[in-house]
Order: C-alpha cells, then sequence, then structure tokens
C-alpha cells in the first residue's frame, strides 16, 4: 500500500505481527480532496470502517490516542478492523479501491 499511496502511514506497531494485534489496522491517509468523504466513499462500494481510533468512537474531539502517536489533524486517520471470516479477496478490495480514491492526481500539493 505504500508504494502505491505516497504518503500513507500506519498507526502503532502495524508492521510488527509480533506485537500488534492483526485484525486491527489503523492508517494515516494524505491529505486529499476526498478525505473528508472517505468513509462515505468507502461506504458507497460496501466497506466498513471507522474514524480514528476505537478510544474515540462517536467523539468529535479526535483521538487522545492517535494524538498521542503524533497524528497530524490534516490527514484522514481511519481504522479497519478483520476477522478470520474475511477473505484475501476483501482485503484486495480494499486496497484497491483506496488506491482509486487516491489516485495521485487527487493529492493536494503541501
Amino acid at each position: 500500500m505504500q508504494a502505491q499511496i505516497p504518503g500513507v502511514q500506519f498507526y502503532g506497531l502495524s508492521a510488527d505481527l509480533a506485537q500488534s494485534l492483526y485484525t486491527v489496522v489503523n492508517v494515516s491517509l494524505p491529505p486529499s480532496d476526498k478525505s473528508d468523504l472517505l468513509l462515505f466513499n468507502l461506504d458507497i462500494h460496501k466497506i466498513s470502517a471507522s474514524a480514528g481510533s476505537a478510544c474515540s468512537s462517536g467523539s468529535d474531539i479526535g483521538s487522545h490516542v492517535l494524538r498521542a502517536l503524533g497524528a497530524s489533524p490534516e490527514r484522514a486517520a481511519v481504522r479497519f478492523s478483520f476477522s478470520r471470516y474475511n477473505t484475501e479477496a476483501e482485503v484486495d478490495f480494499v486496497l484497491q479501491t483506496l488506491r482509486e480514491l487516491y489516485a495521485p492526481a487527487s493529492f493536494h500539493q503541501q
């Protein structure tokens, strides 16, 4: 994903499967003209995701957890939760959809 969406970042220890919860991935996506409607666009594609962290679910003030990790408020933070019932094809579909939504032409120059 990092090669296909320049500037994407992963919060926590997502890259270290021995020290992370492999069923939850929280990503920080670069600023884009589509960031404000990201969850809406994912929902249109029947992809369930949440903004921020589980600790801030339902809150309008943002996540204290993501702030502690140094998250930028200008970047979209999206949490994906998976289970043993998700297929590799479903994960590939999410990645392809994100690539389409974050095609380089839609990036803001910052």
